[in-house]
């Protein structure tokens, strides 16, 4: 039995350009919807643990929508339908940052409030023992903790992203995958260009996950009391002997 099939590994180098330019349409894709998503998910959060309860309800049904979609339907719908019924033409690249957005602003909210939650209650009651109020004793005490918390989850996420940037290429976004599908169908190499492909997105991840998990260990070591300084409540202990309050 003989391969049909002829391997022209030499179109590659050839193509070298193209598929660096598309290699940096997906990192600057995905680098914007994370930043985007930072934000946004802290956003939906803060609303999810606030003490008015019609906000609560709008985050919760924000995560459990935007968690239940398949991205390839966001994609679809912000590109195609939102311009079909209202006209509005958000561009394709535009498009995929909205919906990666939206998904993983989902997700992160999640990771931000089980780090919150996380934190002692009692360091919210050693807060307002100092003098602080309930909104300085959040803001000083209580987030700077579950954010650090949260931090390797979030950088996780990030993998994520990566990988499910691939999908904009639906609507003709000119990333890595989208440059590879026009490589594909004029060059009529799909086994080269789809190995390469892959082989970057292997190394995009890889190299996230070794800088999350890096992360995660420094982290881990100033959580648990190493060489790092003191955490916000007893800078603010310190503080108050002193008798300041610290702006």
């Amino acid at each position: 039995m003989t391969l049909a099939y002829v391997f022209r590994w030499e179109l590659v180098p050839e193509s070298a350009g193209l598929l660096l330019h598309g290699l940096g349409v997906t990192l600057q894709l995905s680098a914007l919807s994370f930043v985007l998503s930072l934000g946004l998910g802290l956003v939906v959060a803060l609303c999810r643990i606030a003490p008015f309860r019609p906000l609560r309800a709008l985050a919760y049904a924000y995560t459990q929508i935007f968690r239940a979609l398949s991205l390839y339907v966001y994609v679809l719908f912000l590109y195609f339908g939102i311009a079909a019924v209202f006209g509005i033409d958000l561009g394709r690249f535009a498009a995929g940052v909205v919906a990666l957005t939206l998904l993983n602003s989902a997700y992160m909210a999640e990771v931000y409030r089980a780090a919150l939650g996380s934190v002692d209650h009692g360091q919210r009651e050693a807060a307002l023992a100092l003098g602080l109020t309930h909104t300085r004793s959040f803001t000083s005490v209580i987030l700077p903790q579950g954010i650090r918390v949260a931090v390797p989850g979030l950088v996780n996420q990030l993998v994520d992203i990566v990988k499910d940037s691939s999908i904009v290429a639906v609507i003709g976004v000119f990333d890595l995958m989208g440059a590879t599908i026009q490589l594909v169908n004029t060059e009529r190499a799909p086994f080269e260009f789809y190995t390469v492909t892959a082989l970057t997105y292997v190394v995009l991840i890889l190299l996230v996950s070794a800088a999350a998990a890096l992360l995660e260990r420094r982290l881990g070591r100033h959580l648990t009391g190493g060489s790092a300084g003191p955490g916000p409540l007893e800078r603010m202990r310190r503080f108050r002997l002193r008798g300041e309050v610290p702006a």
